[in-house]
């Protein structure tokens, strides 16, 4: 089916998940690296994008789970049906519900602090895995983890709370600020996303973490994610592996992609409902779609499409239709001659956006995802019964109307 076909079909704007490109980055993305090392797991990072259908179907491909808070925990479990020990706990502030559910089920949780040792010990948990602090993009330190010189006495502390060291983790991130904070007018400012970054960074940190699982003796390393897509993910792996074999470490290599698995493999396709000229000549294309969607094209802006267009592309403002000045998703975007009705397509969003998006706005969109070359209906329109769900004042509400309509009151 053709773009518009689904738009007419399911409505505007229409998420579009392609499940068939997110298994084949996940199998080439564990190739690259089994062919460079004996004992790889790979757990997909849900924070990325948690779409029940997208999870189930990198679950099906042998994709274990890391995840970062309550909902992402119960998704994995409740709509996955994954297993305790297949789990993997992330994040800088975990629940003491959350510990004691991953306590439970024998998932591995990686301790952010000291203090979160302890607090994972009196939840009941007993795999763990330290967290280590090491940089990723950006100029403030990272506020991630243990720092390295402290992962010794981490671990010792641990097994004295009787818990059980397994892993020693990390995970450099893409999105930093590239100035202080104290020096950035606004925070906003600041942000810098870095993504693939270069395979030095994760060769680095592998030879810190293949020490440290030495001095410290756990057999798996953890190197979290913000890695490259296949086949560019392949220089990473070799120098990772490297680094790895030159430390001593010989045990099980963990690996936490998002991006590179799903990126690709989403879409968002809008419609224009508006072209005009701003007062200072520039071509303005308003869509049914903005920053409520795709709130990461505040500092990056995605590639943009009118897949019936014809002719060359002149740039124009792409913007959306929240009331809001700075509701843009492109500066200067190369498109051809559009009018309103027309279909536009937002390329490679599934990271991060989807996941980012609000309630701002109007209903949120449908998601069709394609299998076997079909697209289906995965994933409902948002309704007013949706939005007014969690609202505990309708009925009192209503009562009350109906007693000032028997009182006379306006």
């Amino acid at each position: 089916m053709s773009v518009e076909e689904l738009l007419a079909e399911h409505g505007s704007p229409l998420w579009l998940a392609d499940l068939d490109r997110a298994r084949a980055r996940l199998r080439d993305f564990r190739a690259a690296w089994e062919a460079h090392w004996p004992d790889v797991a790979i757990l997909y990072s849900y924070k990325t994008n948690r779409l029940p259908a997208l999870l189930r179907a990198l679950a099906g491909e042998g994709a274990g789970h890391e995840v970062v808070c309550e909902a992402e925990y119960e998704l994995a479990v409740e709509a996955v049906g994954a297993a305790g020990p297949d789990i993997v706990v992330n994040g800088p502030a975990k629940p003491d519900a959350l510990l004691r559910r991953a306590g439970a089920d024998g998932a591995l949780v990686v301790v952010d602090s000291d203090a979160e040792i302890d607090r994972a010990a009196a939840a009941g948990v007993r795999r763990i895995g330290l967290r280590i602090a090491l940089g990723g993009v950006g100029v403030e330190p990272t506020r991630f983890g243990i720092a390295p010189g402290d992962a010794k006495a981490a671990a010792a502390r641990a097994t004295r709370l009787g818990l059980d060291v397994e892993a020693v983790c990390t995970h450099l991130v893409s999105t930093g600020f590239d100035r202080p904070l104290a020096d950035a007018p606004r925070p906003g400012a600041a942000i810098v996303v870095a993504w693939p970054p270069a395979p030095d960074g994760h060769a680095a940190a592998a030879a810190t973490l293949g020490a440290l699982a030495e001095t410290i003796g756990v057999c798996t390393i953890d190197l979290g994610g913000g890695f490259p897509a296949a086949p560019a993910v392949d220089a990473h792996a070799g120098a990772v592996c490297a680094a790895l074999r030159d430390s001593g470490f010989r045990g099980r290599l963990v690996l936490e992609p998002g991006r590179a698995v799903v990126s690709d493999a989403i879409d968002l396709a809008c419609t224009v409902v508006a072209v005009k000229a701003l007062p200072d000549g520039t071509r303005c294309v308003i869509a049914d779609a903005g920053t409520n969607l795709l709130p990461g094209a505040l500092w990056s802006p995605p590639r943009i499409e009118a897949p019936a267009g014809v002719g060359g592309g002149a740039p124009a403002l792409v913007t959306g239709p929240l009331c809001l000045n700075v509701d843009v998703l492109h500066p200067a975007a190369p498109l051809p001659a559009l009018a309103p009705g027309d279909a536009l397509v937002v390329r490679a969003v599934g990271a991060y956006q989807q996941a980012q998006s609000t309630q701002f706005g109007d209903l949120r969109a449908a998601v069709v995802a394609r299998e076997g070359g079909r697209w289906r209906p995965c994933a409902r329109r948002e309704t007013l019964d949706d939005l007014l769900a969690t609202d505990l004042d309708a009925a009192p509400a209503v009562a009350a109307g109906a007693v000032g309509h028997e009182e006379g009151l306006p």
